[in-house]
């Protein structure tokens, strides 16, 4: 209803009185507040009863303008988070709203958290053709002090220490914080990089947005003793805490069971590490700001022990590979929650890209639609459209999926390898993708879509050209 249509309503059926007569502005008065009072009902009513931003809306003040936490962990997959490995993220699953079908857009963390931040698969620098503002400059141009503490130098987007506040701030952020040992080949440590960020939460005034990630942890962390598993002190074999990747790409094909036992025990205490880290970061955060910020916790690529034999950073586009643990924390905008958060789970697949455009429908910012993310704002309809991944680092691949089947093109060779899951019985349970010899129609289509995209996107072969993969043969 217009402001036009309200003031016909509420004078219908009355004598006009003669202009400039007193009854006569009384009764406009009347019919203005009227008016007003109708509109203001409408619109309350499409607050209730609207989705997305209108929600988050809902509540007033108190909910206006939230912190947001954004952490993002290197090396972490859904796999990882169990009551003893992690215990406070196994908790914090409980009262979140969980992603469980989330993919990375990317198997290189760094390339996924600037998907994170940009809402884009092919972010675009500042002030270059095509750019397109990321969260930290849609927060930042409405009042929000933004920071980002990297747990390591890989995670700074491109920022050196020592460069001017422009350089150092990628992505739109205002600060760049660096830990002690940020530089280090393992990064910095966990307690580091929480003392970092409390420092200057603790100190920013007004609504803040802190990214804070956490390295691929390793040594010392193996000193951690939080959790049930750990490693084998009477181990003597070639595993030890502290290696890098190169060495496990070297030994991997040679370790035996229990080599691998002890690779995966200290991984588990280096999850722990990273669990209590997360726990101190966000339990401080709310006991110095007083309220409950928004919070994400995020994987940003699966851990560097793979399977057949895979050990250490490769890049993998396999789709059980790309899978990540997703939460969103939500102070509830209305009663009937319990703990006062939004809590529940979200089954159908999401792109962590889908992260930036949800996080401004949830502060009542309307999404940007050139994003190539879209808002999966809890009991918001999750958009069909194929899932997609890719990287030109390492290896040219891209992934697409859609519903239970998944396409993977590589360029070099030019190949396709379909992948479905359950459908077979060790599939079935967990809901893990597998290899798939069938091919279908639904498979051929995705491939012409994928190398399309490839064409438009520009993803390129290592130092060369954009691969033409619209014939690329299926391989088992």
């Amino acid at each position: 209803m217009d402001l036009g249509e309200a003031e016909a309503d509420a004078g219908g059926g009355s004598p006009e009185p003669a202009e400039g007569s007193v009854e006569g502005a009384r009764s406009r008065t009347v019919a203005l507040f009227t008016a007003l009072a109708l509109i203001l009902g409408t619109v309350a009513m499409a607050t209730r009863t609207g989705g997305g931003h209108a929600r988050a809306a809902e509540g007033g003040a108190q909910v206006r303008r939230p912190d947001v936490i954004i952490v993002a962990v290197d090396g972490l997959c859904s796999a990882d988070v169990s009551a003893d490995a992690a215990p406070f993220l196994h908790q914090l699953g409980a009262n979140t709203v969980t992603y469980r079908d989330a993919y990375a857009p990317s198997p290189w963390a760094s390339e996924t958290l600037r998907g994170i931040l940009s809402g884009r698969y092919l972010p675009v620098a500042s002030g270059a053709e095509g750019w397109t503002p990321g969260l930290a400059d849609e927060l930042g141009h409405r009042g929000y002090r933004t920071a980002l503490v990297p747990g390591h130098e890989r995670h700074a987007l491109g920022a050196v220490e020592g460069d001017s506040l422009e350089a150092r701030a990628p992505a739109g952020f205002q600060e760049v914080l660096w830990p002690d040992g940020v530089h280090d080949p393992a990064g910095a440590q966990g307690a580091d990089v929480v003392k970092t960020a409390l420092r200057w939460w603790g100190a920013a005034e007004g609504p803040s947005l802190m990214v804070v990630t956490l390295a691929d942890p390793r040594a010392p962390h193996h000193h951690y003793r939080g959790g049930r598993i750990g490693p084998d002190p009477d181990y003597e074999g070639p595993v030890r805490s502290g290696m890098d990747h190169e060495e496990l790409l070297r030994l991997g094909p040679s370790l035996d069971a229990a080599d691998r036992a002890q690779l995966t025990a200290l991984h588990a205490t280096e999850v722990g590490a990273a669990d209590a880290a997360i726990q101190t970061l966000l339990a401080g955060a709310e006991r110095r700001r007083g309220r409950a910020p928004i919070v994400v916790v995020v994987g940003l690529r699966q851990s560097p022990l793979g399977e057949e034999g895979r050990f250490g950073l490769v890049p993998s586009l396999e789709p059980e590979d790309l899978r990540s643990p997703l939460w969103l924390q939500l102070p509830s905008p209305t009663e009937g929650h319990v703990h006062g958060v939004l809590r529940g789970v979200v089954g159908a697949p999401v792109s962590l890209l889908d992260l930036e455009p949800t996080l401004l429908d949830a502060l009542g910012v309307p999404p940007r639609l050139d994003l190539d993310g879209r808002s999966v704002y809890p009991g918001a309809v999750v958009p069909e459209r194929p899932i997609r991944a890719f990287t030109s680092r390492g290896i040219c691949a891209v992934l697409g999926l859609d519903g239970d089947r998944a396409v993977i093109l590589e360029a070099e060779p030019p190949a396709a390898h379909v992948r479905t899951r359950g459908q077979q019985s060790n599939q079935a349970r967990a809901g893990r993708w597998g290899p798939c010899s069938e091919v279908t129609g639904v498979d051929a289509d995705l491939r012409l879509q994928l190398a399309r995209w490839m064409k438009e996107a520009e993803v390129r072969v290592p130092g060369g050209e954009v691969p033409d993969l619209v014939d690329a043969p299926f391989s088992p």
